[in-house]
């Protein structure tokens, strides 16, 4: 712990190093995650790819399969999901219509939480019925490639984002804690802050719990409070105390001052008012 407080005081940089670190070990497990998990629902989408193929779309129709209905239904996050081909039809009646996806001769309806999307079929195409295995296999292959290479510098310049808007709102914490912190320590403690959170909130989402984004917006703040007391160096707070003294000891010196100068501005006046008398009754004498 004290070895961290010190990185966080005394340490060069913002921390970058850190965060890119980070940003690597994240883009390399979500490639391997989801290299390791498509791979798995490769039969299972070649099995539905039996069922619902062939399709074709000629001239904004779909001309295969021809006057058919075709329906299949699985569970998706525990609610029912569809998928129906019925080229009998235009037009579809959507209003007791479940989730899913739904395919007409010349629409296409998505339906997520009652919400309704139509689109009109305008790009034609042709998927014939035959494996494509060997497509999936590589395409995820590339996949996996393309994220583990370039994830790295999107994750790093996210969470670069994210830390900068943290550091800002650190300063709320110095305020209630009267101390002070320049930015390069504020940047540091919200780099260590933001991944010990992140890692936190995917361990609440390994084991099923929702973590928000306003639940990871407080915890930050939290920590923030709790942190910057034990960050602040013991000079930042003394130069406070010291500081206030001086303003006040400034402000008792100049009052003095302009009392002086107001006594010492009255006899000028008097002076002025003795010379000019004794001018006037000498020349009334003259007279």
């Amino acid at each position: 712990m004290k070895k961290i407080i010190n990185y966080i005081r005394k340490g060069k940089g913002i921390g970058a190093l850190w965060l890119l670190a980070f940003s690597a070990l994240i883009a390399f497990y979500s490639a391997y995650y989801m290299n390791k998990n498509l791979h798995f629902a490769v039969p299972y989408v070649q099995e539905f790819a039996d069922k619902v193929l062939p399709l074709k779309v000629e001239n904004h129709k779909l001309v295969v399969p021809e006057n058919t209905v075709k329906t299949f239904t699985e569970k998706y996050a525990g609610k029912p999901f569809s998928f129906v081909i019925d080229t009998t039809k235009d037009m579809l009646e959507t209003k007791d219509l479940t989730d899913g996806v739904y395919f007409t001769r010349s629409y296409v309806y998505s339906i997520t939480n009652q919400e309704v999307t139509r689109k009109q079929l305008i790009e034609n195409f042709d998927l014939p019925k035959q494996d494509y295995t060997d497509v999936m296999n590589l395409f995820i292959r590339w996949l996996t490639i393309a994220i583990a290479l370039v994830g790295p510098f999107f994750n790093f310049l996210f969470f670069l984002i994210a830390v900068l808007f943290y550091a800002f709102f650190n300063g709320f914490a110095c305020v209630l804690n009267k101390v002070s912190l320049n930015f390069k320590t504020k940047m540091r403690l919200n780099t260590l802050l933001f991944i010990g959170v992140y890692v936190l909130s995917y361990l609440f989402y390994a084991f099923g719990v929702n973590f928000s984004m306003l639940a990871f917006f407080l915890v930050m703040i939290a920590l923030q409070i709790i942190s910057v007391k034990k960050i602040a160096t013991p000079e930042t707070v003394q130069m406070k105390k010291i500081a206030e003294p001086e303003k006040t000891a400034t402000a008792k010196a100049a009052k003095p001052e302009k009392k002086t100068v107001a006594k010492t501005a009255k006899p000028k006046k008097e002076t002025a008012k003795k010379v000019t008398k004794p001018k006037a009754k000498s020349a009334g004498k003259k007279k």
